[in-house]
């Protein structure tokens, strides 16, 4: 207790003891706050600087961008080589018999 009347403002401190409610769960909201505030002070002590290079970026990729031209490139070079029978439906432009596209619209 004393340690947070050090650390926090006097009315922050007298806002605590109002809203816990009683002495036993003002003992544990206190102990609650003592470790929240401990893990803060390690995770801030241990975090790591933010303009690290080769690191897993913070945010994820988004989808709907186009590809850049590598990522074009190393797909085409990772891709399977075409069999002859894939290579003429592709010249004819027609689909496989046992492929059958989706319907534009839905019906029921």
């Amino acid at each position: 207790m004393k340690d947070l009347e050090r650390e926090a403002p006097k009315q922050e401190v007298e806002k605590l003891i109002l809203q816990s409610g009683g002495v036993k769960s003002l003992i544990g909201c206190l102990h609650g706050i003592a470790a929240m505030q401990k893990g803060k002070k390690k995770d801030f002590s241990l975090s790591k600087p933010l303009n690290s290079e080769g690191g897993e970026r913070p945010f994820p990729i988004p989808d709907g961008l186009p590809k850049s031209l590598t990522e074009l490139e190393e797909e085409e070079r990772c891709r399977m080589p075409d069999s002859p029978y894939t290579r003429l439906l592709r010249t004819k432009g027609r689909l496989p018999a046992w492929y059958s596209q989706a319907p534009d619209h839905e019906t029921d």
